[in-house]
């Protein structure tokens, strides 16, 4: 059961584009990116992402359940390309309609390398490999994955509900805002 949970928070985060029930809010990252990034020697993305699903005929138990999560991401890659690495944090809820499990936590992801290629959010897709910790109910699960489609394009904007997964629906909010500070 644990291991559905983190397939599920997983999925939220890294492949934000193929849960058909999660959603994204954005928070943006403008010219204050580069004092985490540390300095402008490399090219920097920064991803804010919000999920909320109150919704329990889309957010379906086992899509991961109602509630949701919200988490920012950074994709880092050395001036001369050779290189990449990152980091993201997340925190979680879910609840469940009628009774049951409940609760909250925190994903912490240490992104190893990544690359942009087709995937599904579009020809410039950020697909990872590294390793990720969750936590929820005093458990804590750490696991390796590699070259997994996140779900979150390269191209700077910001990507709503309808623009993610293709439609919007009550009860159902994403975002995703994705910013590129280039390498001085």
């Amino acid at each position: 059961m644990k291991r559905q949970l983190t397939g599920a928070v997983r999925r939220s985060i890294l492949m934000v584009a193929g849960l058909a029930a999660a959603a994204v809010l954005a928070v943006g990252f403008a010219s204050p990116a580069g004092a985490y990034g540390g300095g402008a020697n490399h090219d920097m993305w920064q991803v804010g992402m919000s999920f909320n699903c109150n919704n329990s005929s889309i957010c379906t138990e086992e899509m991961g359940g109602t509630g949701g999560f919200w988490g920012w991401i950074e994709f880092d890659r050395s001036a001369d390309g050779t290189q990449t690495w990152g980091d993201a944090k997340a925190a979680f809820c879910f609840h469940t309609v009628g009774g049951g499990g409940a609760g909250g936590g925190h994903t912490s992801i240490e992104i190893e390398s990544w690359t942009i290629e087709p995937g599904s959010a579009g020809p410039q897709t950020f697909f990872a490999s590294g390793e990720e910790t969750d936590a929820s109910r005093g458990i804590t699960n750490t696991f390796d994955f590699s070259h997994e489609d996140t779900g979150i394009s390269a191209v700077p904007g910001h990507y709503s509900t309808s623009d993610v997964f293709g439609f919007s629906a009550p009860g159902v909010a994403a975002q995703i805002q994705v910013s590129f500070r280039p390498a001085k």
